[in-house]
């Protein structure tokens, strides 16, 4: 039944050593190459892929291009840095032309990593571009100009598919993209067939969303482009193991990944501060498994009846089965 659901890939952060404010060094006590990462995703049997940030290029895309085939693992997609410390005002938004024409180039450069590696997904998470007091910005202006950048980007790479990955803050205390219907909202505005939205499940709490009914909206458009998978506690993005603290939630997520016929990634994005990564990313599939064989003991003809009633309590009663021992 969920089969087509269960494709895992990771974000390779989570294998190089995690660090925040407070220990800026990390607390492994050192960061690991991406060559030493690529390595320690090939031991975890289930992780079928990688996501790369364009940062993580340490070594030539050649030499990452034959680590990938000598551990046969593929690319799920790359992610572009738009949010250093260069466009710490805005990058894809920035009044500044020629702040903004660099944010461009950044997502050449990584699309020509994405020619040389044979992947089509480029995600565009816009860290950078929001604001963080009032009358700080031109709404309209910055908007006008999102929309002006990305959709030339989306035409000069048609054979890409640009996914917007939406986050209500942080590092700026607003971003522009900061909903689900806010990227829905952008994709829609472009009209171009290659823009749409990556739904990170920590991001989808933390803007007050359900994260099942999001991808069955954004799966109805056609624009559900990709899936980050982790926990939180809907106040920040935590990135903690998948199910670690929304179980329900989590399981309502995969169910209906299933009903809307999703076959792209799972990938995990978390960032496991003081825990061992690969230890975190085996926790992160054990989880997802075990949910996955949960989703597959729902009775789908009784829960839709018990849907059509509109009632929770007989719609909790026909899930709370799958918890029989």
């Amino acid at each position: 039944m969920l089969d087509k659901v269960k494709k895992y890939s990771v974000g390779i952060w989570a294998l190089k050593g995690c660090a925040d404010r407070f220990v800026p060094g990390g607390y492994e006590g050192e960061y690991f190459s991406t060559e030493e990462a690529i390595r320690k995703v090939a031991k975890i049997e289930a992780i079928k892929a990688v996501e790369f940030a364009s940062t993580d290029f340490d070594d030539s895309p050649e030499k990452i291009s034959s680590l990938l085939k000598e551990n046969n693992l593929g690319l799920a997609g790359i992610l572009v840095n738009t949010f250093s410390s260069k466009w710490k005002l805005g990058s894809l938004s920035n009044q500044d032309e020629d702040l903004r024409n660099e944010a461009i180039e950044e997502v050449r450069r990584t699309v020509k990593i994405s020619d040389e590696l044979g992947c089509d997904d480029i995600t565009l998470w816009l860290g950078s571009d929001g604001f963080d007091y009032p009358f700080q910005v031109d709404y309209q202006k910055q908007l006008t100009l999102l929309l002006e950048t990305i959709g030339k980007l989306a035409e000069e790479f048609p054979n890409k598919r640009f996914a917007l990955e939406y986050k209500l803050k942080e590092p700026r205390k607003y971003l522009f993209v900061s909903s689900a219907m806010k990227a829905l909202w952008l994709t829609k505005k472009l009209g171009k067939d290659n823009v749409g939205v990556l739904v990170d499940f920590g991001h989808a709490l933390m803007s007050k969303e359900n994260p099942a009914e999001v991808i069955c909206i954004l799966g109805e458009e056609k624009k559900l482009f990709g899936i980050h998978l982790n926990d939180a506690y809907r106040e920040w993005d935590d990135d903690l193991v998948v199910g670690s603290v929304n179980l329900w939630d989590t399981l309502e997520f995969i169910y209906y990944l299933d009903k809307i016929g999703y076959e792209g990634w799972l990938s995990f994005d978390i960032f496991p501060f003081r825990m061992d990564g690969s230890r975190a990313v085996e926790l992160c599939v054990k989880s997802t498994d075990n949910l996955i064989r949960l989703a597959e003991k729902i009775d789908k003809e009784k829960l839709v009846k018990a849907q059509s009633s509109l009632r929770a309590d007989n719609s909790l009663a026909v899930v709370q089965e799958i918890l029989k021992v």
